[in-house]
Formats: structure tokens, C-alpha cells, sequence
């Protein structure tokens, strides 16, 4: 079995690199650790729900290496609510008049506020209660694929 000394998330991404297995074991590792943010982030936005429709749409996206040669992922509300709208502003050069409104924008309005409600952080809240469960996760998979070495 590989035995090393890892301190941090950095640290590990760098072992798992001079193993040679980053590219194998990093998506996986963050795949696991998306469900269980994933899971919370619904839970905590159900506390708020309206219509249903942005918790419904929570979703994880792929995942990206990005340049400076690590991983990204995340879970967020996609597509537009069904029948919400909010006025254009013509500051933006779209004109006047109203236009769909996303589901994510719902999401940010409620995580920090709007003039006359005030912030009711969701994903806050929900980084931080499943942040020991995520990296658990993610150390599973590790122990999983590294332990085979």
C-alpha cells in the first residue's frame, strides 16, 4: 500500500499528481463530494421554497480543469423560472419591459437580500454544515483507489 504525508486538499491533489493518478482519482473525488453539497444545498434552499421550481433545478455542473492545473465543479440552480419576470433595466441596454427571470438570480436574491428583504444566506449555510461530509466523501474514494497501489 502507498504511504505518504499528506497536509490540505493541496496537498493531496499534489501526491495524487507525482503518483501519477490525479487525472484518474480527482474526478471521482469531486463527483463524491458534489452529491453530499449537492444534497445539502437542496435541503437548506427547501426551507425557502415558493413554487418548487429553483430547488428542483439544483444541479451539479461538469467538471473543469482549469489553467492553473486544478479542478472545478459546482451545484447551482439552472434554467429560468416558468412564469417569474422582472423589469428590464435600461441601464443594462436591454430596453424597457420585463424578461424571464433565472432560477439562479432567485437563488442570489434570496442569499443576500433585495431592497426591502433582507439576506437569508442558503448556500452559506449549506457550505458549511456539509463541508466534514464532503471531505469525508472524498477521502473515501481516495482511500478506495489509492489503497489499491
Amino acid at each position: 500500500m502507498a504511504q505518504f504525508d499528506v497536509h490540505g486538499f493541496d496537498g493531496l491533489m499534489a501526491e495524487l499528481d507525482r503518483m501519477g493518478r490525479l487525472d484518474e482519482v480527482a474526478p471521482k473525488m469531486m463527483d463524491a463530494g458534489m452529491e453530499v453539497l449537492q444534497a445539502e444545498v437542496i435541503k437548506e434552499a427547501s426551507k425557502h421554497k415558493d413554487t418548487g421550481e429553483m430547488v428542483a433545478s439544483i444541479k451539479p455542473t461538469g467538471l473543469t480543469y482549469t489553467a492553473n492545473g486544478s479542478y472545478y465543479m459546482c451545484t447551482r440552480p439552472t434554467g429560468y423560472a416558468s412564469k417569474k419576470t422582472r423589469q428590464s433595466r435600461k441601464s443594462h441596454g436591454e430596453g424597457t419591459g420585463r424578461r424571464r427571470l433565472r432560477n439562479m438570480e432567485k437563488l442570489v436574491y434570496l442569499e443576500y437580500g433585495v431592497k426591502g428583504r433582507p439576506a437569508t444566506p442558503v448556500i452559506k449555510k449549506a457550505v458549511i454544515r456539509a463541508e466534514t461530509d464532503v471531505i469525508a466523501a472524498m477521502r473515501a474514494v481516495f482511500e478506495r483507489e489509492v489503497g489499491a497501489v
